[in-house]
């Protein structure tokens, strides 16, 4: 499968730190916040990779040519704004405002992306390369070392200097790449094996244990790209046999345990019936605790679209920086770690960059989505189907991690922001090359 002619070549630059930030995502991918924390504060490893990728960025010298698409421009435009919402901040805040910042202020990667890719188009190849490689990797592995991260927790050291343990992978961030994953299967661009099929199932299985939105961001870009690809009877025939067993699991659970609701959600075992309460939680009602967790971000929401839409903040919204759980009286809840963010992406940049941030933000994802979309049709419309089968796979991975960010904390940290940021400018980045392509055929 080649998008662009390969030839063998010295690794340049833009190569050796395509390898670099590889290695940073698949670090993320597999350590989880234990593999952020690495570094020397206050340059971690995402600092590190970001400020590598600003001076590879402007040796490329394609800073014009990647502001000509409307996604890319949308996007430089937000990060101006969050900086104008942060600078005035930092003198109050400190590094808290710079922190909060980057959850818009790691679209640097997609601007670092892309120039990779306009600089040389063979990198497109070199990058699915490198994540088929990811996957063989990860997949084998993820189950074992989620488990090992759940249930032995206390025997996992800690990141020297810091209270973070080494191995700290949430569930959601696990569905998310096991959503890419399994595209990446169904575009053709590796096979699944019968084992391969059971470990993505089992892994599922331990995340929608514990966390809902995970749920979502793994099943609705699975079956939309069933859907695209015309591959319903495969995948039917999976869950069918997924659910069998599901059943049966559960009828024994049921019949020999005894269930005790989980206290908080990090309390949440790993079972059918936490799955059963999970699920239904997200269309109706369920046990206390998922009850409990859902409310409260309803009534937060609430008060920050009181705060902002209908409120003083329309225009600002309330800058970076501020502790907003402790501004709106969410800060305590009953023991649990305290937050600094309203558990989505959405409210988040609302709250802090008001209307206008947040109608950027949605503008970027818009024009993002319907140019992936539109490259996509327009490579089946000319057979061109491993291009079409690349945009799909992007725009799939991308709508599971926003749909992770509208439940959970994501793009605010390293472990799924600079993965989004690098998929969006991936995107982009592609669709460039693909219609550049298309001119040189005419």
């Amino acid at each position: 499968m080649a998008y662009i002619s390969s030839a063998s070549r010295p690794m340049s630059l833009g190569d050796h730190y395509l390898v670099l930030l590889g290695g940073v995502l698949v670090g993320y991918a597999m350590m989880g916040k234990g593999f952020a924390y690495l570094g020397f504060p206050p340059i971690y490893m995402g600092e590190a990779a970001f400020l590598a990728g600003i001076v590879v960025f402007l040796k490329t010298g394609c800073f014009i040519a990647a502001l000509t698409k409307l996604p890319s421009l949308l996007l430089a435009v937000l990060m101006i704004w969050v900086l104008l919402r942060t600078l005035p901040f930092v003198g109050v805040y400190g590094f808290d405002a710079l922190r909060d910042s980057v959850v818009i202020a790691y679209g640097g990667f997609a601007f670092i992306v892309m120039a990779l890719l306009l600089e040389d188009a063979r990198r497109i190849n070199t990058i699915v390369r490198y994540y088929g490689a990811f996957l063989k990797i990860y997949i084998p592995a993820i189950p074992f070392l989620f488990a090992f991260n759940h249930y032995l927790a206390d025997y996992i050291p800690y990141v020297p200097g810091t209270t973070v343990r080494l191995l700290w992978i949430g569930p959601s961030e696990v569905a998310v790449h096991l959503a890419g994953a399994a595209v990446f299967v169904l575009v053709g661009f590796r096979k699944a094996t019968l084992l391969w099929i059971l470990l993505v199932s089992a892994t599922v299985v331990m995340t929608s244990a514990l966390t809902r939105g995970g749920i979502l961001a793994f099943g609705l870009p699975v079956m939309f790209a069933t859907l695209v690809l015309g591959k319903w009877r495969q995948v039917v025939i999976v869950l069918v046999a997924g659910l069998v067993i599901f059943v049966a699991a559960y009828a024994v659970e049921t019949s020999f345990t005894e269930y005790r609701e989980a206290r908080s959600s990090t309390e949440r075992s790993l079972s059918t019936r936490q799955i059963v309460d999970n699920v239904a939680s997200i269309f109706g009602r369920a046990g206390e605790q998922t009850e409990g967790t859902k409310t409260w971000r309803l009534d937060w929401w609430n008060v920050i679209v009181n705060n902002t839409i209908y409120g003083p903040h329309f225009w600002t919204g309330r800058g970076f920086g501020l502790n907003l759980a402790e501004a709106d009286g969410f800060g305590n809840r009953g023991g649990v770690r305290p937050l600094r963010s309203p558990h989505s992406v959405h409210m988040t940049i609302l709250a802090r960059a008001g209307v206008p941030g947040l109608a950027l933000w949605g503008a970027v994802l818009a024009s993002w989505s319907g140019m992936l979309m539109r490259a996509m049709w327009c490579a089946r419309r000319r057979g061109d189907t491993a291009w079409a089968g690349l945009f799909l796979f992007i725009a799939c991975y991308v709508t599971s991690i926003i749909i992770n960010a509208t439940f959970d904390t994501t793009i605010d940290g390293p472990m799924q922001g600079i993965w989004f940021w690098c998929l969006i400018g991936f995107g982009i980045g592609s669709v460039m090359v693909y219609r550049a392509q298309l001119h040189e055929r005419v």
